[in-house]
């Protein structure tokens, strides 16, 4: 059990900084694609910058201390995108989240700084709400179909599982639901079960 927790977290540490710092064994050579998102950094650039300042937080305090965070990093745009900074190895540092931050509210100050991660809260919060308003939505969807299936004399436990099929549908027609969720059974069971005596 403990190698294969050992190996699953190695594996997951390799996954995560492939996605974070575009690790890998066998690097593209050719050119990143241009992508509309100013704030989009191309895996070779992530690569460098990570490899340059290793894996840890590049701040130095007035003491000459350099910080020795080496979680939460992100990468820190040196003059500001917003000040007309370019996504270039020169123009990149891996900050830790509160050297980060301390730097933006010195840049723009700390009440501009308060408003955007307020504002950042409520955009999370909303997208949170709509996802969860969605899968309710979906569940409904699923529940609705549930009645008509056990009309047809299918067990409840299966009537469930055939109506799971309407979750990912439910902006279609009550009959379209039905309809998907009796393809999980051949015709020749759905006439067996109507014709079955009560």
């Amino acid at each position: 059990v403990v190698q294969v927790l050992d190996r699953a977290l190695d594996a997951l540490i390799c996954k995560l900084e492939k996605r974070k710092f575009g690790a890998t064994d066998k690097p593209r050579k050719v050119g990143h694609r241009e992508s509309k998102n100013p704030r989009h950094i191309p895996a070779s650039i992530r690569r460098a910058v990570s490899q340059r300042d290793g894996g840890r937080c590049t701040f130095i305090g007035d003491s000459g201390h350099r910080c020795e965070a080496r979680k939460m990093l992100e990468f820190d745009h040196i003059c500001e995108l917003a000040r007309g900074g370019e996504t270039t190895v020169e123009n990149l540092r891996l900050r830790c989240r509160a050297h980060n931050q301390c730097t933006a509210e010195q840049t723009f100050g700390p009440d501009l700084m308060k408003a955007r991660r307020e504002e950042a809260r409520r955009a999370a919060s909303e997208k949170t709400r709509a996802r969860a308003a969605e899968k309710e939505r979906a569940r409904a969807a699923a529940e609705e179909v549930i009645p008509w299936l056990r009309a047809m004399r299918i067990p409840a436990d299966e009537a469930r599982q055939a109506a799971q099929q309407c979750e990912a549908m439910p902006d279609a027609s009550l009959e379209e639901r039905v309809k998907a969720a009796l393809s999980c059974f051949g015709p020749r069971d759905v006439c067996l079960r109507r014709a079955a005596p009560a």
